[in-house]
Order: structure tokens, then sequence, then C-alpha cells
């Protein structure tokens, strides 16, 4: 995603299967015994949210609202739509996902040895990522826009200079590993004090007062506050140093899936609380989808902080937080089954995040220069891209070498 991109835009969450563990969920459980240690809806929502960011980088070239790394000459709304859709809740979401699984790593790691497994499974990928597999991205951009005219091999000696979007060096979809490796660095010390007496004890508290009807949506204040008071101050977007809006909504999210994880009681009101906000998530979601199909979002976002700036924002974030709470709810509900597709998932998930945006970009370079209609370009851009990208995950799969340097797990 570009720097200072607008509120659709969507980049996608890494570290897809960060940890997983577990002695006893504070949800469903579908295995029993020593095969039980993995939380399966979790599993399960990573799953399926890479694909969904699959979909949302697939529609990018053609976001009538943002300017992507490779953008179509005509726009299409609907392709724009998808994108709002999940926009305010689907890197949040992954972020409590990563929550969650810290928990239950932390149960059965002292801090160097999860630190240890942040470094070989967040930052080294990060770190190979960014020399192998983002500069074919800018170097077609740049070919695209008839900025460089060379081989990729020419360019490479030019990826660094300068900071994307004005420069090349940047990491691309793999700036949320950045963030996940500095939160898991920034918030041991509290998650290790939740893990005594007295931080369970706190946990215990706090599920008792979010447990009545609706509870849970209070959690929404922090971000409704942080994106009125934050989004306007610092536009960057995804700069380690300066992104502190995007920050503050993905560390709360993050703390939040370890509190969730941590203490029974809310996974309890999340079980009744969820249809509710269900009900919540669908009305924000509507009232954006209106907005955008009217024209007044995203292009035309009122003046900052004035009244329809507040309310705008104020529906962003309670709707993304509702969103989180139903889909959590809905998984812990329904998803809890272990099927031999999701043991596939777990497989390649992690090689899918990795490879899917720049076979994307590498496809839709060339698709974007056809003489076709819109539907036609995205139809293309899809099957060649699923298939791409299924291979490419494939691939490392199947590379026992190439698995500990891009922090996937060896297969089980």
């Amino acid at each position: 995603m570009r720097a200072g991109a607008r509120i659709v835009a969507v980049s996608v969450p890494g570290a897809m299967n960060a940890a997983s563990a577990p002695p006893r969920p504070p949800g469903p459980r579908s295995r029993s015994g020593p095969a039980a240690a993995r939380l399966v809806y979790v599993d399960w929502l990573r799953v399926l949210a890479v694909l969904g960011v699959f979909v949302i980088h697939v529609c990018s070239p053609f976001d009538p609202w943002d300017e992507w790394h490779i953008v179509n000459a005509e726009r299409s709304r609907l392709a724009g739509e998808v994108i709002v859709l999940m926009a305010p809740w689907i890197m949040p979401l992954f972020m409590l996902l990563a929550g969650v699984s810290a928990w239950y790593s932390l149960q059965r790691r002292d801090n160097v040895a999860y630190l240890r497994e942040r470094v070989t499974r967040v930052l080294l990928p990060l770190f190979v990522g960014t020399l192998l597999l983002v500069p074919p991205q800018v170097y077609l951009e740049r070919r695209l826009h008839r900025e460089f005219t060379g081989s990729l091999w020419a360019f490479y000696p030019h990826f660094f200079d300068g900071i994307y979007p004005r420069g090349n060096f940047s990491w691309h979809h793999l700036w949320f590993l950045a963030h996940l490796f500095l939160y898991s660095v920034l918030a041991l010390p509290l998650f290790r004090y939740w893990q005594s007496d007295q931080g369970r004890a706190q946990l215990q508290w706090i599920a008792r007062v979010f447990a009545g009807p609706a509870g849970l949506l209070w959690l929404a204040l922090p971000l409704v506050l942080e994106r009125h008071l934050l989004w306007w101050i610092f536009p960057e977007r995804h700069m380690l140093t300066s992104d502190w809006s995007n920050h503050a909504m993905l560390f709360v999210a993050y703390i939040y899936g370890f509190a969730l994880a941590g203490e029974p009681g809310l996974g309890a009101a999340m079980d009744v609380q969820w249809p509710r906000a269900l009900v919540t998530a669908g009305a924000t979601t509507t009232l954006l989808l209106i907005g955008t199909w009217v024209g007044v979002l995203p292009a035309r976002l009122p003046d900052p902080y004035a009244l329809g700036y507040l309310a705008f924002w104020t529906v962003y974030a309670i709707g993304a937080w509702a969103s989180m709470v139903a889909v959590l709810g809905a998984a812990r509900r329904w998803l809890n089954c272990e099927t031999r597709e999701l043991r596939y998932g777990r497989e390649i998930g992690y090689g899918w995040y990795l490879v899917h945006q720049p076979i994307i970009v590498a496809i839709a370079y060339v698709v974007v220069q056809w003489r076709a209609s819109v539907p036609e370009k995205l139809a293309v851009l899809l099957s060649v891209s699923l298939a791409g990208t299924l291979a490419g995950a494939e691939l490392l799969r199947r590379l026992p070498s190439a698995r500990p340097i891009f922090g996937m797990r060896p297969v089980s």
C-alpha cells in the first residue's frame, strides 16, 4: 500500500499463523487429547482472512478511490465496495488473532524463547521478503509508469534509492510483520503481568465489567478516540516511526486478543454478545457503503474535527470493533471442525501471504495494459493470480531449505 493511502486501502496482515498452541481454549473445542493443541476456530479465521485479503488485492488495481501499486485506467465502483466492506476490520482482526496466539505461546515459553521465536517467525521473513519479494513489485510499478526501462537485475541496486513512494525502498505488504514484531516486544511486560495471579484477577474484573448485554462494544471507545485524535495529525501510513493512528488501532486489537484468550469470562461474553455485534457491524458497514456509493466517502471526508468528521470516525471505529467481535464470536460457535482443507491451509497459509502480492502485481502489470473490459480483466487477474499464488505457496511448502528463512514451520 502506498504511504498516505486513503482509508479504504488495505494491505495484507502478515504472521498468518504466527503462533498457536494451547491447553484449553476459552471457547468451544473440537478435539480432545494431545491432538487438541490448536485453536481450530482461530486457524480457520487466519486461513479465511488471508483469502479475503487476496480478493482485496485483486480488486485494488480497479479501486476508484485509491492508487495502488499497479492501476487500471478504468476503475470499478464494485471493486472499490469490496475493499470498503472489509477495510475497517480486516487488519485489526489479524492483529487480534496474533494476540490470541501470543497468550498460548507465552504459556509454554520463557521470555527469551518467545523473543527468539518472534525473530525467526516474524523478523527474519520480513528481512528476506523485503529483499526478495518486494523489489520486483517496485520494479514493475516503475516500468509501468516509464520511470525505469532496464531489467530487474539492473533495477535492483536502485531499490535502495530513497524511501517509497518517492524512492524505491519499501516493505510493501510485509509492513504488518514489522508492526507485529514491535508490538510483541512492547506488550511483553503487560502480557507477563496478566499471566500473574494479580494480572488474572484484573482480567476477571474486566470480564465482569463488560459482561452486560452489549458490554464488549464499549471496548470500541479507545478506537473511536484514536481515530478522532490521531488520523488527521499523523497522515503517514505503515511507516513504523510515524503511523501513530494505525499503531493505536492495531496495538489495541493485539492487546484485546491476548485478554480474550487469557480470560474465559471475556470469551463467554463474546459467545453471548456476538449476534448483537453482528447487527451493529451490519448497520455501520451499510452506512459506509452508502457513503461511498453516493460519492461522499472516501473522496470527500468532512473537514478535520468537524461534526461530520467525528461522526464518520465514530461509525468507522465502532464498526471495526463490532465486526471483530461478530467474526470471532461466530467462528467460536461454528468453526471448530478440523478438516483436511484446514490442515492444508495451515501449511501453506504463511507462504500464501508472502507470495500473493508479488504474483498479483506481476499479473496485473500485464492485464491492465490489455484492451479489455474491467470485468474481463478482473476475471483473468483473479483466476491467474489464484493459480499462481497456490503454486507459489505450494513450492515454498515443498522446499525444506526455504521454509525456515520465510518463517514457516516444518510440514506436520
